[in-house]
This record gives C-alpha cells, sequence and structure tokens, in this order.
C-alpha cells in the first residue's frame, strides 16, 4: 500500500514498540490487520529528513483488509499495485526497499 508513493509511517516515541507504531499506522492509514508477527527487514538511516531520523520497514505477508479506507486530509488514495505498475512519484527509498525484499538486492544502510 502506497501514499503519495511511500508505505505507511508513523513516528515512534522513545517508549513505543516499532511493532506497536506499525500495527496501529496500518489500521490507521489502510484500514489493514496484521495476521501473525511482521519481519524486520531493516532499520534505514534517513538523513535527508534529519540527522536522527531512522526508518523502520517492516514485511507483512499475512493482514486482513476490510475495505479500503476513507480519503481523508492525511491520505488522497490507497492501494495495492504491481511492482511494474507502482505509481510514478514512489519514492527513491520505497523502490529500493520493494527491489531488496522481492528481488534479493543488497540492502544498504541508509533509505535512499
Amino acid at each position: 500500500m502506497f501514499r503519495a508513493g511511500t508505505c505507511p509511517a508513523a513516528g515512534s516515541r522513545p517508549a513505543r514498540r516499532f511493532s506497536t507504531a506499525l500495527r496501529r499506522e496500518l489500521i490507521e492509514e489502510g484500514r489493514i490487520e496484521i495476521a501473525g508477527e511482521p519481519a524486520l527487514h531493516g532499520l534505514f538511516f534517513n538523513s535527508h529528513v534529519s540527522r536522527r531520523d531512522h526508518v523502520a520497514v517492516y514485511v507483512v505477508r499475512q493482514f486482513a483488509q476490510d475495505r479500503l479506507p476513507e480519503p481523508n486530509r492525511e491520505i488522497v488514495a490507497s492501494g495495492f499495485f504491481e511492482v511494474e505498475a507502482l505509481p510514478e512519484e514512489t519514492t527513491e527509498g520505497t523502490r529500493l526497499r520493494i527491489s531488496e525484499v522481492l528481488d534479493g538486492q543488497a540492502r544498504i544502510a541508509t533509505w535512499r
């Protein structure tokens, strides 16, 4: 699922687990409920946002979505796309992560 060419994203407070933020964000932004345990793909330094920003990427293979979320001020549209048909605005960092997971490309330490 992508929003303006990105994956769902949320900040995580110091005392909150990343997996908790992941579950909350997928429900809020995609009406997606995780079944089973998500697999941590990696933590990526995102210096384009700040000197301290890191992105946690999880792979979720088992989930349920009862319907698409309604558009709102944060989410204009969402959906699932074939890799060959990703929206043009899909960010370089998102494309790299997809390639790492699906094509076995070597991971890099930075978001892009």
